[in-house]
């Protein structure tokens, strides 16, 4: 009798000490701006801090018009490529994920919409001018292959995709659902956390998941102050307000963009030449500070 008591206090101690099971984590980045190279930057180093904290998801919030297709295409390929679930949020209500946005929105493991948004227009476009009728045909053709590709293995309607380049169409996030071109239309972002917890998804390379979210932590993905800054000067919007508020001369401007230049061109680690990149960002804010004053 008194062996079976010591075992009960043996077996009562183990439950005590025994530690609670850890909260689910997802990083979350938001996309809420023009896409240019920098984002491809801030979405791998999401997806890095994702693999590095053993994150359940990444949470990719979008709302943007569009932006370079290179660089959504760089983008889409970190995305399916991603170690960890990425989940593509259209939101909030009255938020787009348009042209380029459609991409990222399609590359997702799971692709979902806020009540109230809408996607699609993807058609490319040449900044400046227009594109003779081969020119266009090769680009719509060669962008449309990529975009079938990924949609096709996501499992949702590759040829609806495709009508958002042949013919520009958008859809809201009904339409979006009712096609077949997303996963699921929620209320808010917790609704969206609610209804794939358990959920099993397929990822890009066949691999089924199941998804454990409920009760998730959302840990904020935070950009680095150089990230912050070339995303700001590489705002065509805010390039533009500048130039006709007469804050920024062509000096700054050739400067911001040779910033950007050195910034994309130097290999990973190579400090020198991105000290350079940064110079020149900063020898440009001097110039339009000296120009508004």
């Amino acid at each position: 009798m008194l062996k079976f008591t010591n075992l009960r206090l043996l077996l009562s101690a183990m439950i005590v000490v025994l530690p609670a099971s850890a909260a689910p984590k997802v990083v979350a980045v938001s996309v809420d701006s023009i896409i240019h190279p920098i984002t491809t930057e801030i979405i791998s180093h999401t997806i890095e801090e994702a693999r590095a904290q053993n994150a359940d998801a990444v949470l990719i919030r979008l709302n943007t018009p569009g932006g370079m297709i290179d660089a959504s295409r760089k983008i889409a390929q970190q995305i399916v490529g991603s170690p960890v679930p990425v989940i593509a949020f259209v939101t909030p209500g009255g938020a787009r994920a348009a042209s380029a946005g459609f991409f990222l929105l399609e590359a997702g493991d799971v692709a979902a919409m806020a009540e109230g948004t809408n996607t699609g227009a993807a058609s490319p476009v040449l900044l400046g001018q227009e594109m003779d009728p081969v020119m266009r045909k090769k680009v719509e053709s060669d962008t449309s292959a990529f975009l079938r590709s990924i949609v096709e293995r996501r499992g949702r309607n590759a040829d609806m995709a495709a009508k958002t380049i042949s013919e520009a169409k958008s859809f809201t996030d009904t339409e979006a659902l009712a096609q077949k071109l997303i996963d699921l239309d929620v209320k808010n972002e917790a609704d969206l956390l609610a209804q794939l917890d358990g959920r099993e998804i397929t990822r890009f390379d066949g691999r089924k998941q199941r998804l454990q979210l409920a009760g998730a932590t959302i840990i904020e993905y935070q950009p680095s102050a150089r990230e912050r800054m070339i995303s700001a000067i590489s705002d065509p919007n805010l390039a533009v307000i500048l130039l006709v508020l007469g804050m920024m001369d062509l000096r700054a401007m050739a400067l911001a963009t040779a910033a950007i230049t050195v910034e994309r061109l130097a290999p990973a680690g190579e400090r020198v030449a991105r000290g350079v990149g940064l110079t020149l960002v900063g020898v440009g804010l001097v110039l339009i500070a000296r120009a508004h004053g």
